[in-house]
C-alpha cells in the first residue's frame, strides 16, 4: 500500500500542470492587469532589455540572477550553474509569476543573498499564501491566510534585501529597513485600490492590495516618499530633503535620483545648482558607482569598492545651503525631485532602447519666492 501511494504521488507530482500569471486571470482579472505591467511579471531576459544587456556582459555562461528573475523556471539549478541556458519557456517568460510570490513560505537568511523557501512545484492543488482573514474555495489553489512574514516586508526580502558580488564580495545593493514602521514594502508599494481580489464573490470587500508594484515612476507614490523644502537666510538659500520611507533612498546601483534647483527672474534662469550633469552637485545627486583594483568604474559583478556613494537613511534629512550673491527680491526658487529608472550614462554605454527604462521621471516641484 505504502509503494501503490509513493507511484500516485510521483504520477501527479509529474502531471501537475505549472499555473502561469495568466490562469489567474479567470478570477483575479484587475490583479493580473496590474500585475502585466510590473517589473515583477517583466523581469526576465527576454522582458527585461538592461537585464540581458548586464547579463550577457558579466555571466555569459552562468545565471545566477535567474533566482530572482525568472524564479519559476523548472530547471532554476541547472541555469544557474550554467549546464543549461535560458529559453522562451513559460516558466521563464512568466517572470516573478503571480504563483511564485504566492507561494514564498519563508524567507532563508544568507551572507551573499537570502533566498525564497516555497511551495512552489507541490504536487496537486497550489498552497496559496495571503493575507485575507476570509478566503475563498477554490478548486485551482489552496489559500492560507496565516504566514507572518505576509503582513509585513518579510516577503519581499528573499529577493530585495541585499545582494555581493562574487568577484570581490563587494556589497552591490542592500535595503536598511525599519521593520517596525506601518509602511513597509507592502504598504507602500502595493497601496490600496478599490473593489475586490476577485472577479465575482467579492464577500462584500471594499479594497484590494495593488499588484502594480509602484515605484520611482509614480509621481504620487514619490510624493509620499520624499519630501523637499525651500528657507531663505539674505542671500543664502536653504534645501531640504527628508526621506520619509521605511528604507534609504537609493537601493538599487543603475538608479538615479537627484534634486535639480533654479532661480529664475521674470521667465530666465539666473542661477542653478548644476549645468551638465548632476553629479557636479553631489549633495543632492543619489547614486552609486563601482571600481575595480586600478580604479577603473566598472559594473557591480566585477566591482573590488565603491567609487561614489551618496544616499540617505531612512526617516533621515540633510540640508544643503546654496550662497547665491545675485538673488534679489522677486526672484523664484524652483527644486523638483527628478529619478532615472537606469542612470543616462549607463543606458548609453549598453545603448538601452527601452524608453520607459531611459525615461527621466519627474516626481514633484516646490517654490520659494525671495523677499
Amino acid at each position: 500500500m505504502k509503494i501503490i501511494s509513493l507511484l500516485l504521488l510521483l504520477l501527479i507530482s509529474l502531471n501537475a500542470k505549472y499555473m502561469d500569471s495568466k490562469s489567474c486571470k479567470e478570477c483575479h482579472d484587475n490583479i493580473y492587469y496590474e500585475h502585466t505591467s510590473s517589473m515583477h511579471s517583466n523581469s526576465s531576459l527576454f522582458k527585461d532589455e538592461f537585464h540581458r544587456k548586464m547579463k550577457e556582459l558579466n555571466y555569459p555562461t552562468t545565471y545566477d540572477c535567474a533566482r530572482c528573475h525568472t524564479p519559476g523556471a523548472k530547471n532554476l539549478a541547472e541555469l544557474i550553474s550554467g549546464e543549461n541556458q535560458p529559453s522562451h519557456n513559460i516558466r521563464e517568460l512568466d517572470g516573478v509569476s503571480c504563483l511564485y510570490c504566492h507561494q514564498i513560505a519563508k524567507i532563508q537568511k544568507g551572507h551573499k543573498q537570502n533566498k525564497n523557501i516555497t511551495t512552489f512545484d507541490r504536487p496537486g492543488k497550489q498552497m496559496v499564501y495571503g493575507t485575507l482573514k476570509r478566503t475563498d474555495v477554490n478548486d485551482k489553489h489552496d489559500s492560507f491566510s496565516l504566514n507572518p512574514i505576509y503582513k509585513n516586508s518579510t516577503v519581499c526580502m528573499g529577493c530585495h534585501s541585499h545582494k555581493r558580488n562574487d568577484t570581490h564580495d563587494v556589497e552591490v545593493c542592500q535595503i536598511s529597513m525599519n521593520m517596525e514602521k506601518q509602511t513597509d514594502c507592502i504598504g507602500c508599494h502595493m497601496q490600496k485600490s478599490p473593489g475586490g481580489v476577485t472577479k465575482l464573490n467579492k464577500k462584500g470587500r471594499k479594497e484590494y492590495s495593488s499588484h502594480e508594484f509602484l515605484g520611482i515612476k509614480s509621481r504620487e507614490l514619490i510624493k509620499k516618499a520624499v519630501e523637499l523644502s525651500l528657507k531663505q537666510n539674505g542671500k543664502d538659500i536653504e534645501l531640504t530633503i527628508k526621506n520619509k520611507m521605511g528604507h534609504q533612498i537609493l537601493l538599487q546601483p543603475m538608479r538615479l535620483k537627484y534634486v535639480k534647483t533654479v532661480v529664475t527672474r521674470d521667465g530666465t534662469v539666473i542661477w542653478e545648482n548644476f549645468k551638465n550633469t548632476p553629479y557636479e552637485d553631489k549633495e543632492v545627486t543619489f547614486s552609486k558607482l563601482f571600481e575595480d583594483e586600478t580604479g577603473k568604474q566598472v559594473y557591480p559583478p566585477k566591482a573590488s569598492k565603491i567609487k561614489y556613494y551618496t544616499n540617505l537613511d531612512m526617516d533621515k534629512s540633510k540640508k544643503i545651503i546654496y550662497n547665491i550673491p545675485t538673488i534679489q527680491k522677486g526672484d523664484i526658487v524652483t527644486s523638483t525631485w527628478f529619478s532615472y529608472p537606469i542612470r543616462p550614462s549607463l543606458a548609453k554605454e549598453l545603448d538601452i532602447t527601452d524608453q520607459k527604462m531611459t525615461k527621466r521621471y519627474k516626481g514633484f516641484s516646490i517654490q520659494l519666492l525671495i523677499k
